[in-house]
């Protein structure tokens, strides 16, 4: 309702049309009443009045159609800013939420979320609420106008109230659990769409293909079986059930009210006007049973928009400082854990000092690229802290993490946009800060090489480039914001030989410039690293240069060293 208060002279407004709608349209039957019992059974047809009661009949049916379009139109105004807004607000939330978020949510269920159920919501205003109103409004005209007409009358046609607020209840009572099922599966149709689609290659290729479509047939067939139950209760708890009470007590007052016409106790008019108005009492009592099925709906979707909401965010509360002056890393007694009981990472210490060249290794499940997350902000430890500039990361804002610490990951993220926009990222550079950042990553001449050059349109995935270019890419938006740290997870791990040297060299001119920390497998893309950090199932085991860890009698990095050396020679030896 927030929303509705937000627009508060809109829907005053819109409430003034309802009620001007509702007077036009409650004024037709007493019109044809003063036309039957005035003219047509006094078999007398002045001229004059009977044009200006024909005039005013069809004056209030033109109006009372006008001003019902235009409360419609004020309605969907509300509900489709109401929606703009959600949307806005939802969106802005999920870019804020962890990344420990996204661990264990579907991006299907997601997008079921800021579209599907935020589009559900709009039903709220444009067929519930504004229904109700517009209904509810009428109810009390065509009230009123019994009772001018008949009070007896009235009070029969207020029985049908209490029976109707009955179904209604019955109805949410039983609908409800059907509803949220239905709701939920949806969401998982798309879930499994997009896994499925994305995942196409890997599904072909393992003749995946009649799983998939099994899995996708059990998810339908259970969406179908809910939607059918909630079908059916309304089936059976709304209009008809309304349509036989209001026909019981339409059979009644004919009865009733006949006897008295044939008596001349009343008059024909009334009967005729009366019988008008409780044709109208009931569809708007009909029309708000239907509605119901929607509101449903609505509010489980909404609870569900609601409960993305109240997922806490990233963002830091206890900002103090907002600028990365030296980019100076301190790891002090880090421990972590994905889990409850089940670390991660154990009591990791060091130092990295700026504008020197950190190495990470360890074998796979060492807790490499987990201690980058945490370098990154990504997760919360659970005991120790990570220091910047002799300040926890915490006091940060994220934009200047975000903007003075660079990330390369494994795998490259490219976005189907244009050269300079991947590179740009929205940070409004300049063409020379975006073709700096290139020739850095040497890249520039490749992306002269192409037909739009910086404009070029790299498609989805950025199929456009080969796989080494694409990680060059990532490094040239990276450095494009003159970041004080540097991360690398693996970036060499995916490209031939030739480009890992491109990529080796633009990282040698970095040295001295910014604090590098590169998770590598290639021990010999890292041996010149000033220091390098052994992981061993989350323990950090040894730390030292190249040279000085080669001298450790049984040292782990020196055993992995020499294991890949062997490969590499026995690799030559076999070509």
């Amino acid at each position: 309702m927030s929303y509705v208060f937000a627009e508060k002279s809109l829907f005053i407004k819109t409430l003034m049309l309802v009620v001007l709608a509702t007077g036009f349209d409650v004024l037709g039957p007493m019109l044809s009443k003063v036309f039957i019992d005035e003219f047509v059974m006094q078999n007398h047809y002045p001229v004059w009045p009977v044009v200006g009661v024909i005039s005013l009949f069809v004056i209030s049916v033109l109006l009372g159609t006008y001003l019902k379009y235009q409360q419609t139109l004020r309605f969907l105004d509300i509900a489709l800013n109401a929606v703009l807004d959600i949307r806005k607000r939802l969106f802005k939330h999920v870019l804020t939420l962890p990344v420990s978020f996204f661990d264990y949510s579907r991006t299907g269920q997601l997008v079921s979320r800021i579209t599907n159920d935020t589009e559900s919501i709009k039903d709220i205003y444009v067929q519930f609420l504004s229904n109700i109103l517009a209904n509810l409004v009428l109810l009390i005209g065509i009230l009123t106008a019994m009772a001018i007409l008949d009070l007896q009358l009235m009070l029969v046609a207020l029985t049908l109230i209490p029976a109707v607020v009955s179904l209604i209840y019955l109805y949410q009572k039983f609908s409800v659990k059907a509803v949220t099922q239905s709701r939920q599966l949806r969401s998982d149709i798309n879930s499994t769409m997009n896994e499925s689609i994305s995942g196409m290659t890997v599904i072909q290729a393992t003749n995946q293909q009649n799983n998939k479509q099994q899995q996708f047939e059990d998810i339908n067939s259970q969406y179908y079986d809910t939607r059918l139950k909630a079908v059916i209760v309304g089936s059976m708890l709304l209009r008809p059930a309304i349509n036989l009470l209001s026909i019981l007590i339409l059979a009644g007052v004919v009865w009733f009210f006949g006897l008295q016409v044939v008596e001349g106790v009343a008059e024909v008019g009334v009967l005729y006007a009366y019988l008008s108005y409780l044709g109208r009492f009931t569809e708007p009592l009909v029309e708000i049973t239907q509605r119901f099925s929607l509101y449903q709906q609505a509010v489980v979707a909404g609870d569900r928009v609601y409960e993305l909401l109240q997922e806490s965010s990233s963002e830091q509360k206890d900002v103090r400082w907002d600028e990365i002056e030296q980019g100076d890393l301190s790891i002090e007694d880090l421990t972590f854990s994905y889990q409850t009981n089940k670390p991660v990472l154990h009591s990791i210490n060091a130092t990295i000092d700026s504008g020197k060249f950190f190495a990470i290794v360890g074998h796979t499940g060492s807790g490499k690229s987990t201690l980058l997350n945490l370098l990154l902000n990504f997760y919360q430890p659970q005991a120790g802290s990570i220091k910047i500039d002799g300040h926890e990361l915490s006091q940060y804002p994220p934009k200047t993490l975000r903007q003075l610490i660079g990330f390369i990951p494994q795998e490259p993220f490219v976005q189907a946009t244009t050269v300079f926009d991947n590179i740009d990222m929205g940070r409004n550079l300049t063409q020379e800060a975006v073709e700096r950042a290139a020739k850095q990553a040497h890249l520039h001449e490749v992306i002269m090489q192409m037909t739009d050059v910086y404009q070029t349109q790299l498609g989805e995935g950025g199929l456009r480039l080969s796989t080494g270019q694409r990680q060059q890419l990532i490094i040239a938006r990276a450095l494009a914001g003159t970041p004080k740290i540097l991360l690398l997870d693996e970036a060499t791990a995916n490209i031939d030989s030739e480009t890992e040297q491109i990529v080796q060299r633009a990282l040698n001119e970095l040295r001295g410039k910014v604090t590098l920390i590169v998770v590598a497998h290639r021990l010999s893309t890292i041996h010149h690293a000033d220091r390098i950090l052994v992981l061993d199932k989350g323990h950090l085991i040894e730390q030292g240069n190249h040279y000085e860890l080669m001298r450790l009698d049984h040292g782990r990095y020196k055993a992995m060293y020499q294991l890949q050396q062997q490969e590499r020679m026995v690799a030559e030896a076999e070509r």
